[in-house]
Order: C-alpha cells, then structure tokens, then sequence
C-alpha cells in the first residue's frame, strides 16, 4: 500500500512539473523615466510677465500608476528673465525621476528716443509725384514718416512712439533753416529727421551745393544743441525724363557734401540716395523726384534701419535673466501715435 501511493505521488509531481502550466511571476517594470520639453522661450511685449503653456514632459516605463508634477504648473505667468521649470515623475514602487527646462520670457526692445520730428520739403511731407499734376498729390497718409511710426510702434511695443509731420512742400534750405527753430521748440521732439535742398538744386546750378550744405550745417548744429539725436538724409536720386528732375546732375556732388558733413558734425547718416540708386524705376513716381508708395516704404525702412542701430538700447542678456537697468518700472504704455500738423496749404512748387 505505501509503495502504491509512494508511486502515484511522484507520478503526480511529475505531471505538474511537465505539462508547462506553472504560472510565472510578473517582472518588474523599469523604473520611470522622465523627459522634459526643450527651454521655452516667449516675447512680453509691454514688459510685463506673461502666460505661458509649455508642452507636458514624457515619461516611460514605471510601476503604474506614475504620476508626473511640474512646478512651476502649466499654463503659470512667468515675470521677464529665465525661470527653472522641475518636472518628476514617481511611480507606484516609489521610485523617481526628474527633469528641469527653462522658461525664457523676453522683454521688448527699447529706444532711447521716442519723439521724432520728420523735417524737410514735399518728400518728407509723402507728396506723390503723380503727373500731370503740377504739385503732386498728398492723398492718404502714404509718406514715409506715416510709414516709419509703423515700424518703430511695431518693435518697440512697450513705448509710445510720437512721430510729427513737419515736411513743407516748396521749401528751400534758406526756409528751413529758418523754420526749424520754431519747428523743435513747439515739437520738442528728441530725435530730427532732416532730408531737404533738393529744391535748390532743381534749377540745374551745382552753384547751389554749398548753399544747401552750409544750410543743412546749421540745422545739425541747431538740433544738437538741443541735445537730439540727427538723423541727415542723403537727397534721393531723380529720374529723367520727369517734369521734375533739373537738379539730376547736381545731387550726386552734393550727397558727397552731405555724408561728409554727417561724419564731421556727429549726424547718423542716412544713405537714401545708395538704397533708391538702380531703383528709381520702381520706387519714384512718374515725375521723377517723388517716391511712389514703394518709395516710401523704402525710406521707411532705411531710416528705421539708422534708428535702430543709433539708438536702440542693449539689453544684459545672460542664461538666467534679461535685464536692462535703465528700464526702471515696467508699465504698460498706451498705443502709439502719429500727429501732422495743420497748414494753410502748401506753397507753390514742391
């Protein structure tokens, strides 16, 4: 009898041990891993800290459940400078894993001057060299002072932008110089625009070069000792056979005058002349002399170009901060604005 149940016992064992359906234990998963998205990086534009929604870490592996936090949470307003963003995954097993990214808000660019004073004759004023007629056409705001406030407001969004109209169709140097005087005490702008003489030189006498330059030495020198900023333009290349185009020949001597006299009394120079040269086609209108709207939107552009690099502010920027000192508070600041006086009504002429 013992030996009977001896030999059904180990036949039992064998049996159980041979038909292949011993349930295995689970192994255990790998511990988690967590990936944090690259830095984020997102613009203020007036200054202030801003909402950010940055994309969610991923993690793999982990004894489920694996709950994952980030601090700070997504979306969080961030202030102006980089934030460390710590992300951890921990799973059912207790194990952990974490990860960290940066929250780079930017601050808007600044300038040092925000009251601009366009200063000159017809082209400054965004006359439209529209033929037949004897003047031009004014029409809608299409000059390129109308067109640069753009660009500035657009760029420096935590700041107003005044830019004033003062271009007086007809006017010669001899005019100007004596109206700027009343010009920047009533604006009392920051920084001058100044483009003129080609009036003088229209009458096809390169006698009138030094008059223009000797005039245009005394509007530099008048605004800078004011203390402004001297933005001189270069006279814009004309294109015969326009009705308006005498002074072709005389313009490229007297820009020579010009961006010397830039260099040696400390005005930016803004080289019109180089940026409309091979152009004119496009960007003057069919008397010759005055831009087109494409025109004006090039000037636009150059100026803006001799602004930014003149007097833009530079910022600190390092791998954890932004930081201008001499930004001070950080408010918001309402829209920009354009202003153009009220004349009478142009002269005659251009």
């Amino acid at each position: 009898m013992i030996r009977l149940r001896t030999g059904a016992l180990i036949a039992g064992l064998c049996a159980a041990a041979c038909d292949g359906s011993t349930t295995k234990p689970t192994p255990t998963p790998d511990a988690p891993k967590i990936t944090c998205p690259a830095s984020q990086t997102q613009p203020s534009r007036d200054g202030q800290a801003v909402s950010v929604a940055y994309p969610a870490p991923a993690v793999i592996g982990g004894a489920a459940p694996v709950a994952m936090t980030c601090s700070p949470t997504s979306p969080s307003t961030f202030p102006i400078g980089s934030t460390n963003v710590t992300c951890s995954a921990v799973d059912a097993l207790s194990r952990r894993d974490a990860c960290s990214f940066a929250v780079i808000v930017t601050a808007p660019p600044r300038i040092s001057a925000t009251r601009f004073v366009a200063f000159g004759d017809s082209i400054s004023d965004g006359v439209l060299g529209l033929a037949p007629k004897a003047v031009g056409d004014p029409g809608p705001p299409v000059g390129y002072a109308f067109k640069l406030r753009t660009l500035l407001a657009n760029r420096y969004t935590a700041q107003t932008i005044s830019m004033t109209d003062e271009g007086m169709p007809g006017e010669s140097v001899t005019m100007g110089v004596t109206r700027l005087p009343g010009v920047l005490t009533r604006d009392q702008p920051e920084a001058l625009l100044l483009l003129e003489g080609v009036n003088d030189l229209n009458g096809g006498m390169d006698a009138a070069i030094p008059i223009v330059i000797n005039n245009l030495r005394t509007m530099v020198r008048e605004a800078r000792g004011r203390g402004m900023a001297v933005f001189l333009a270069t006279l814009l290349p004309e294109r015969p056979p326009g009705q308006r185009t005498g002074g072709a020949a005389s313009i490229p001597p007297a820009n020579a005058r010009i961006r010397a006299l830039a260099a040696a009394e400390g005005a930016t120079l803004v080289d019109l002349f180089a940026a409309f040269d091979g152009q004119t086609g496009t960007l003057l209108g069919p008397d010759g002399l005055h831009p087109n709207d494409a025109g004006y939107q090039k000037m636009a552009e150059v100026f803006f170009d001799a602004i930014r690099d003149r007097l833009e502010l530079k910022t600190s920027i390092s791998e954890f901060g932004i930081r201008n000192p001499a930004w001070g508070n950080r408010t918001r600041i309402p829209n920009s604005e354009f202003r153009i006086p009220n004349f009478a009504g142009p002269p005659p002429g251009h």
